[in-house]
């Protein structure tokens, strides 16, 4: 037996005299604030294996409530914070000096990833964060991937080529336009940068002297394939999504090979592979990004409250503009006059936005994406921290390291359903619009099919009733009345970006965004051919046409005659080919059609 003076137990150190030390002198956690990063900083405390902690996130507000709330739950500890951009140049900023996050500068970024490493490293906010701190352990709980790879090289490689005539457009003449295309484009591409990101990382912990860094990862897609149909709003399938997944793995290779390097910290992964949540539920006014112009083109901004806009009507005899102009729009308005915003009940998942109702509901659904808590990611980044195998680190174990849907998540996820429910029963009228899709979780078809799912029940009640009602004639004319009847589903439907095409086939209700197709500032508004109504309308609009509706009715029967499978009573009688319930739920029914519609076969396998 050895001596316990010095020696490691359960989760501290003892000291020459016998007292508990804390395992881990401080310790850095990067991405702190957030939905699991807060929840390690809790169980690092609780199991006192921290003597101190630094939380590090980019903003000031979101760093002093995390610290905030660690200090009173835990009034004797000693937790600091930092905020700023840790893949940008300088320094973060205390948590006590209210600065100004500067922008990425992209000269500076270009002669970081492709010059100088010495240099790079000089300069790198990351690296001065760890030599400043100089922390026993760092867990890094930023999500890299999406921060590498949402810089959308899609979208510059288009510019770039417009720019060369490759595209719909002459030759540019703007020499200055031209260079700033080319940087954006050097700039964007996503494994130049991961690298000298990783050579940062490793050489500055080496220098610190820090014993172990652990990465809480992402499978990029939640732990499903390239049939994932959760694309954060894009068309599908999408490039950036795509791009993400291989940056999230191209940084696990990275990270195999900083844990094959002597004389550094231990390296370890741990990679969640199902949704992760949840913060809270509650009725909010749902954030996001609206269009504004931008000199000649219309780029994103990120807003508090996204606005509720009154559909107007547009002939598909005319060209289609997809620019996504709000000016001709009217905003809605309260009682008081005041412009409205999207405001309902949703599900806030932290990084992953909020969710409404029924995309919460086809997300965590039965072998879609699922859920699993930050606590029980804290627990394993813990576990992992004290030196105890919980088999779930990538870098010793890829294939068996991949943490599912759990126990808990599933119980949890009826937990928010149920609250989201209520807060919908409890909202007064002209409060709150139907819970019923966002448009943030994606491919616009998802959006599309909630919509359309919501208005069936609400004409026809019982899926039942549905596939009579949708098979027979008229169905077209009653979900167009209903809806004109329901202004606020309406606007709701158009002010996300999803068109409504109407009985005629040549008209549709729209709102300033149109997402299917979606703004391409290269190309010009024109008239659209049948063909490419049909493929849109299928893509990302509410179709109202008979002959939509008629496969509406096909594919409802599937679905009731699905319940009938598998053993009465017996465990084979839940999965995804089965729609396990009585009633129609417009979330269960779309994850029912992601996973068994020929199209999809979205579902996950392990």
């Amino acid at each position: 037996m050895c001596s316990i003076a010095g020696s490691q137990f359960s989760n501290g150190h003892f000291d020459t005299i016998g007292l508990r030390m804390p395992r881990f002198t401080s310790v850095l956690v990067l991405g702190g604030a957030g939905l699991v990063g807060f929840q390690v900083c809790r169980r690092l405390f609780r199991e006192g294996l921290a003597g101190r902690i630094v939380i590090a996130s980019l903003g000031q507000g979101e760093v002093q409530r995390a610290v905030d709330a660690l200090r009173e739950e835990y009034p004797d500890a000693d937790v600091d914070g930092r905020y700023g951009d840790v893949f940008a140049r300088g320094k973060l900023a205390a948590m006590s000096d209210t600065v100004e996050i500067p922008k990425r500068d992209r000269r500076a970024l270009l002669a970081d990833i492709y010059e100088d490493f010495e240099e790079a490293k000089r300069r790198s906010a990351l690296v001065e964060l760890i030599d400043s701190e100089k922390p026993t352990a760092v867990v890094d709980c930023i999500n890299t991937a999406t921060a590498i790879s949402y810089q959308d090289v899609p979208t510059t490689a288009k510019r770039l080529m417009a720019d060369f005539g490759l595209r719909g457009a002459d030759e540019v003449d703007d020499r200055e336009r031209l260079q700033r295309h080319v940087e954006s484009m050097l700039v964007s591409i996503e494994i130049p940068q991961l690298i000298l990101h990783v050579r940062l990382l490793q050489s500055a912990l080496t220098d610190a002297g820090s014993e172990i860094y652990l990465k809480v990862g992402t499978m990029g897609t939640g732990g499903m394939g390239l049939n994932i149909p959760y694309t954060h709003g894009e068309d599908k399938p999408s490039p950036k999504l795509m791009a993400k997944n291989a940056v999230a793995f191209a940084q696990t290779g990275l990270l195999t090979l900083a844990a094959r390097t002597a004389g550094g910290a231990i390296f370890k992964e741990l990679k969640p592979a199902a949704m992760i949540g949840y913060r809270d539920v509650r009725v909010c006014d749902v954030p996001g990004q609206v269009w504004e112009r931008d000199g000649e083109v219309f780029r994103r901004k990120r807003v508090h409250q996204r606005p509720l806009y009154t559909a107007r009507l547009a002939s598909l005899a005319e060209p289609l503009d997809t620019t996504p102009d709000p000016a001709p729009f009217q905003l809605r308005t309260a009682e008081d006059g005041t412009p409205r915003s999207i405001r309902l009940a949703c599900v806030n998942t932290g990084e992953n936005g909020n969710f409404a109702h029924g995309e919460f509901e086809a997300i965590t659904a039965l072998d879609q994406m699922e859920i699993i808590t930050p606590e029980e990611i804290s627990r394993a980044v813990v576990m992992e921290l004290k030196g105890q195998s919980t088999g779930h680190d990538v870098l010793s174990a890829i294939d068996g390291a991949i943490l599912g849907p759990t126990y808990k998540g599933g119980l949890i996820r009826q937990v928010a359903l149920d609250r989201i429910a209520a807060l919908e029963a409890e909202a007064p009228p002209g409060d709150s619009v139907p819970s019923i899709a966002i448009g943030d979780l994606g491919p616009p078809q998802l959006s599309k099919y909630l919509f359309e799912l919501y208005l069936i029940r609400d004409v026809y009640g019982t899926l039942e009733a549905a596939v009579a009602a949708l098979a027979g004639e008229g169905a077209d004319q009653q979900l167009a009345a209903r809806l004109e009847e329901n202004s606020e589903l309406r606007d709701l439907i158009t002010s996300v970006g999803i068109a409504i095409l109407l009985p005629d086939g040549v008209t549709i209700l729209r709102g300033p965004e149109i997402k299917i197709p979606g703004y391409d500032a290269a190309l010009d508004p024109r008239v659209l051919g049948a063909d490419e109504i049909d493929a849109y309308s299928s893509k990302g609009w509410v179709d109202l046409r008979a002959k939509h509706l008629q496969q509406w009715s096909m594919r409802l029967d599937r679905i009731v005659k699905s319940r009938r499978g598998g053993s009465a009573g017996a465990s084979d009688a839940m999965g995804h080919e089965v729609y396990g319930r009585d009633d129609f739920r417009i979330g269960e029914v779309t994850a029912w059609i992601f996973a068994n519609d020929p199209d999809f076969l979205g579902y996950r396998i392990k």
